[in-house]
């Protein structure tokens, strides 16, 4: 069940943040003529400002959240692995500060007159961080490997729009099924199921990462670890000591590597939001997003030139074994649960970072209208009055209550909410709530 939509808080003690490279690259548009392919033009010096003096020491110190599982692109899961793979890898198309759509290790590309071939034109400087060429190849590989049922991806769905892919990830196809091929070293032809028109945007996802094909063969599941992992990116990984920090430092092998500005990157790995912001006040971290929520205005108040609030297309939510008993077949009682809790007083009070409440999945967006359940509209004492119908109806009341468990990863903020949550359900419904914490 949705609760709210994200906004993304972070803190930058310099604000001015040098990008690793520079000189990055923006569409000039979109084509779908094949004498008309896609290319790159200057997208000007990204960086510091006119006069901005940078520190003679380029080493970046950012507080990363949870410890990643994995740096394999194809296997790691949540935000904290994604930033640090976001450093080691090129994707072929990359997002610009301003959230254009920019040429990455693809210099061109063009679409087919049906929507449903893309031909990507490589350029001819990328290198692996050993100094091999990044090929045509290399990607065919790292998309089959993705999609290989083998590979156990929990994102696998992002790449589903390409020709098979579903099928190889259910184990009906082989991966050498999958509509993509090198033809030649610099040009790689992806093939759709059909006309996907969001489908350059997936490919900045690190399940369209590539890997480095001799590597994984040599090391297997080793091969995304310090001294053997070779990427394509700006940086490259130094050194991994679980439950501290991860370090990255500059790839001298990358095509922008004399216009990356920060040499040294280290990612901690800190869950609590006041070790994090006690560290930030103490100098030892320029960035993070990890930002206690009970200290929220006072930041705002006395670090206000280091507050920044962007928008973050993403939604928290609980979700429900509705596998098993006591929610399979239980609609009615899942929706209980769901017009019990008070968002308004979640966003409001609770949160208070600029959240919004989510009736639905999917925020209002550009070219969308939010759908959104006609309860959400009624006032609380209706929308109580119908949950407790529905929990009654599903045989629970005060002499036979519902027994549940929630689980939650370790952060006081998540446990504050869950508290909450659990409250609103005792108080509208009778609900005993057990509360677990999880790493």
């Amino acid at each position: 069940m949705p609760l709210h939509y994200f906004v993304y808080p972070s803190m930058n003690r310099h604000r001015v943040t040098a990008l690793a490279a520079a000189g990055l690259l923006v569409l000039a548009g979109c084509s779908n003529d094949n004498q008309s392919p896609v290319k790159a033009r200057d997208y000007g010096q990204i960086g510091g400002e006119s006069g901005t003096e940078l520190a003679t020491d380029q080493v970046l110190h950012k507080g990363n959240g949870a410890e990643p599982q994995t740096l394999d692109p194809h296997r790691a899961q949540g935000v904290p692995a994604g930033n640090i793979l976001r450093d080691l890898y090129e994707p072929l198309v990359m997002e610009a500060p301003d959230g254009e759509l920019i040429a990455g290790a693809a210099e061109s590309w063009v679409l087919s007159d049906d929507g449903r071939v893309y031909t990507f034109t490589l350029r001819s400087d990328g290198r692996w961080s050993n100094g091999d060429p990044v090929t045509a190849g290399d990607w065919a590989y790292s998309l089959r490997r993705g999609l290989d049922p083998a590979t156990l991806s929990v994102y696998s769905g992002i790449l589903y729009p390409i020709k098979n892919a579903a099928a190889i990830n259910r184990g009906e196809l082989p991966p050498e099924e999958l509509g993509v091929r090198a033809i030649d070293d610099l040009t790689l032809e992806i093939t759709l199921e059909n006309p996907t028109p969001f489908f350059l945007g997936l490919l900045n996802h690190s399940m369209a990462y590539p890997v480095h094909p001799p590597s994984v063969v040599e090391h297997g599941e080793r091969f995304a670890r310090p001294g053997k992992l070779i990427s394509n990116g700006a940086y490259v990984l130094k050194d991994w000591v679980v439950q501290s920090h991860i370090e990255l430092a500059r790839n001298e092998q990358y095509r922008e590597n004399t216009a990356t500005r920060i040499n040294q990157v280290f990612y901690y790995a800190i869950e609590n939001a006041d070790a994090v912001f006690a560290r930030y006040r103490a100098d030892e971290l320029d960035f993070t997003t990890t930002i206690p929520i009970r200290q929220l205005e006072f930041i705002k108040t006395s670090l206000p030139g280091d507050y920044v609030q962007s928008p973050y297309l993403g939604v928290y939510y609980y979700g429900l074994n509705t596998t098993k008993a006591p929610f399979k077949g239980q609609p009615g009682l899942r929706k209980a649960l769901s017009m019990a809790i008070d968002r308004e007083i979640i966003t409001d009070k609770l949160s208070g970072a600029g959240e919004l409440p989510a009736y639905g999945w999917v925020p209002a967006v550009q070219g969308y209208e939010q759908q959104q359940p006609e309860w959400a509209t009624w006032t609380r004492a209706e929308r109580h009055a119908e949950a407790r119908r529905l929990y009654k109806e599903a045989g629970y009341n005060d002499a036979n209550p519902l027994v549940l468990e929630i689980l939650y990863n370790t952060s006081q903020d998540h446990k504050r909410l869950a508290i909450a949550i659990s409250s609103m359900w005792k108080q509208v419904l009778g609900v005993e709530t057990q509360l677990l914490n999880q790493e």
